[in-house]
């Protein structure tokens, strides 16, 4: 797997530059497979009242040694080649994020870190734009970090958010693969229709069939985790409360250090890859992956 880290050496402190970078180690087969791009646009005041720089190196050769100065700072080694600074002149976030997925598309990018901001303090967790616009546009798994995450030394256990849908399958086997490449052990959680644990039509036979459905996917996933020889608990909830609430508690109960969602279109848009997504990505204690493809 290769991974580029939107970087931006603005507002992250040592700790989160650290503890994406440690995070990243983990996921990626080598540190090497690590690049880092700084999407450089009109935005920035930093960049934009610095006259005692040449405007020609500005948002050029000015923000590369920042980013070098940042990351030797933060103690974070990354191969002079593999920083890649990019001057895009708009004031436009659409038009940035647009700019980092061509950059992850011509680095063959199988995954983009993104750092998300508070604009207005770290007490108050706003999704920035830039984030939010990366998780509508982008094609490529995104792993998303709020400014209250707790970084986990080591990644030992996984949390999977998942709708049972027939695409989940191919998301549960790319789930599997990261626990073991990491030998972390698995939970997933599915938020069931209230009719999974009772209803007032118990005659009705789609209540059984989807109970059953329910229940043949739980089981397939329990055995594809034997397979792989992962250690699994598959959770079903059919509670009437916001599966954002119910999610990060039990993420929370089973001591996860890695959320998983699937951001995805059609019926389900507004459930795992919209509103649920944001929340998630908001409101986690831990680093949350978002699942594009």
């Amino acid at each position: 797997m290769k991974a580029l880290w939107a970087y931006e050496p603005f507002h992250q402190d040592e700790k989160r530059i650290g503890g994406m970078h440690q995070l990243l180690k983990q996921l990626v087969a080598t540190p090497s497979n690590i690049e880092v791009g700084f999407i450089v646009t009109r935005t920035e005041s930093s960049l934009n009242l610095a006259f005692d720089i040449p405007h020609e190196e500005r948002f050029s050769v000015y923000p590369r040694k920042l980013v070098k100065e940042s990351l030797k700072k933060s103690k974070v080694s990354i191969d002079d080649k593999k920083i890649h600074v990019v001057d895009c002149e708009t004031f436009s976030n659409t038009k940035a994020v647009d700019r980092l997925l061509n950059l992850a598309k011509s680095r063959n990018s199988d995954l983009i870190a993104l750092n998300t901001q508070s604009r207005h303090g770290f007490q108050r967790l706003v999704l920035g734009s830039f984030a939010e616009n990366a998780i509508h546009r982008s094609r490529v798994n995104l792993l998303l970090v709020n400014p209250k995450i707790d970084f986990s030394k080591k990644l030992k256990s996984v949390f999977f958010m998942t709708d049972f849908s027939p695409a989940s399958k191919k998301q549960i086997k790319q789930v599997i693969h990261i626990c073991k490449q990491l030998k972390a052990s698995l939970t997933v959680f599915h938020a069931a229709e209230v009719i999974y644990k009772w209803s007032l039509d118990e005659s009705n036979p789609k209540i059984h069939a989807y109970r059953r459905k329910v229940a043949r996917t739980q089981s397939w996933i329990e055995q594809e985790c034997r397979r792989a020889s992962i250690k699994c608990n598959v959770i079903v909830s059919s509670e009437m409360r916001s599966v954002t609430e119910m999610a990060l508690k039990l993420a929370k109960k089973t001591k996860s250090d890695l959320i998983v969602v699937a951001a995805k279109s059609g019926a389900m848009t507004a459930l795992m890859g919209g509103s649920i997504t944001r929340q998630v990505v908001r409101e986690s204690a831990k680093p949350v992956l978002v699942l594009k493809k």
